[in-house]
C-alpha cells in the first residue's frame, strides 16, 4: 500500500517551510514509494489573512521586537485569543474535511502549530484515526501548539523535551529528534571548489553573514563593521535572501570596495555549500538557520535575536558552547578578532557544534511517521 503524506507550514518564506521541505526530501530518500505533499495552509485556509498575518509579523520584529518578545506564549495572549482561534477552527472546518477527503493521508505532519491546531480539531470532530505530528522548529515550545490529538511532538533537545513535559504533554509523545535540514547538509561539499566559483580564496578566513530567508538582524552593521579592518585580511560571503531593498545596497558598497573580497548574494539554494565554506557564521538565531549551521560545524555569532523564541534559540546556543551572542553591534568586530586570533577557540566551537547536531533528523521524523503503519 502507497503511503500518503501530507506536510503543512504557513509561509512559504519560512523555516517552516524549509522544515517541510527537508521531511519530504527525507521521505522520497527512504521511501521512494511514498506519496508526500507539501501545503501551505494559510492560503489553503485563509489566503488574506495569511498576507496579512505574514506582512504584520514581519513589522512587528522590524520595528517592534520587543512587543513579539512579550506576546510570545503569554497566558494572556493565550486566554484572550482562545475565542477567535476557536471560531477561525470552525470556520475552516469544511474545507479541512475536504482536504482530508480528498487526499485520504495517512499521516500528517504540522511544521507551525496553526495547521496543526486545524487538524487536532478534525481529528476530534470527525473522529478520524489519523497520525498527527508536531515538529517545532525551535527550542521554545510555545502553548499553541498543545492538542490532545497530537500523537507525537517533535522537538529539538532535552530542555525542550522537559518544557513540553511541564505543559503536560505525556512523555511518551515527546521524541527528541532535532530541528529537519536538507538531507544535502549531510553531504560533503569541497570548500575550495565552492571558494574557487566565488573568486574566493580556501587560504583566507571566510565569515558567512546571514539572517535568514528575509534578510533580517544586523547585516548591514556587521559587514560595514568588518570592511573597516586594515590589519586583518576576512573574505565576506553576504546573503541577503528576499531582503531587495538590502541587497541592492550592500552591492553598491561592494563596488566601492573593488580590492575587497565580499560577495553579496540574494537569495540562494546553496546554503549547504556556504556553510562548508566559511569559518564561521554571523547570523540571528532562528531555528532553521542555527540547525543548519549546526550540522555543518560551523561556529556561530548571533547578533539581534527576535525575543521569544531566537532569544531562547541562542540562549541554548551558547550555553552549549556552539555560539556566542553579542549584545552590541560595536563588538561584532573585536569578537571576529578574537576567534581567528585563536585556533583553540574555534576548534572547540566546532566540536561543540557537532557533539549537539542532529543531521538526520529529517529522515528520523519521516521514520516515525511510517512507524507502524
Amino acid at each position: 500500500m502507497r503511503e500518503k503524506v501530507l506536510i503543512f507550514y504557513i509561509s512559504k518564506h519560512s523555516g517552516h517551510y524549509h522544515a517541510a521541505k527537508a521531511i519530504e526530501e527525507a521521505f522520497l530518500n527512504i521511501h521512494p514509494r511514498a506519496e508526500v505533499e507539501k501545503i501551505n495552509m494559510l492560503d489553503y485556509t485563509n489566503p488574506i489573512l495569511g498576507r496579512i498575518i505574514n506582512k504584520a509579523y514581519l513589522q512587528v520584529i522590524k520595528k517592534s521586537p520587543h512587543i513579539w518578545g512579550q506576546m510570545y506564549d503569554n497566558p494572556e495572549v493565550l486566554k484572550k485569543t482562545k475565542k477567535a482561534r476557536e471560531v477561525l477552527h470552525k470556520f475552516n472546518m469544511s474545507k479541512i474535511r475536504r482536504l482530508m477527503k480528498k487526499k485520504r493521508p495517512s499521516v500528517v505532519i504540522c511544521t507551525q502549530a496553526f495547521p496543526c491546531g486545524m487538524v487536532a480539531d478534525y481529528k476530534r470532530a470527525a473522529a478520524v484515526n489519523l497520525k498527527l505530528i508536531g515538529v517545532l522548529t525551535d527550542r521554545a515550545p510555545h502553548s499553541y501548539w498543545l492538542f490532545d490529538e497530537v500523537d507525537y511532538y517533535v522537538v529539538p533537545d532535552k530542555t525542550t523535551a522537559e518544557a513540553m513535559s511541564k505543559k503536560g504533554v505525556p512523555a511518551a509523545k515527546i521524541k527528541i529528534l532535532g530541528i529537519p535540514v536538507s538531507p544535502k547538509f549531510k553531504i560533503h561539499c569541497e570548500r575550495r571548489k565552492t571558494l574557487k566559483a566565488m573568486g574566493l580564496s580556501d587560504r583566507c578566513p571566510t565569515i558567512l553573514i546571514m539572517g535568514g530567508s528575509q534578510g533580517l538582524g544586523a547585516i548591514e552593521t556587521a559587514v560595514r563593521s568588518l570592511l573597516t579592518d586594515e590589519d586583518r585580511a576576512y573574505q565576506l560571503i553576504v546573503v541577503t535572501g528576499k531582503n531587495k531593498k538590502l541587497f541592492s545596497k550592500l552591492s553598491s558598497l561592494a563596488k566601492t570596495r573593488s580590492g575587497e573580497k565580499i560577495r553579496i548574494l540574494s537569495f540562494v539554494e546553496n546554503i549547504d555549500e556556504l556553510m562548508t565554506a566559511s569559518d564561521v557564521i554571523i547570523t540571528k538565531a532562528g531555528g532553521m538557520t542555527t540547525a543548519e549551521a549546526l550540522a555543518k560545524d560551523l561556529p556561530m555569532i548571533i547578533v539581534d535575536p527576535i525575543p521569544g523564541h531566537e532569544q531562547m534559540n541562542a540562549d541554548h546556543l551558547v550555553r552549549e558552547g556552539a555560539a556566542i551572542e553579542i549584545g552590541d553591534y560595536s563588538e561584532i568586530h573585536p569578537a571576529i578578532n578574537r576567534l581567528f586570533s585563536s585556533d583553540a577557540i574555534l576548534g572547540a566551537m566546532r566540536k561543540k557544534a557537532k557533539s549537539i547536531s542532529m543531521p538526520d533528523s529529517a529522515e528520523n521524523i519521516a521514520k516515525l511517521a511510517l512507524a507502524g503503519n
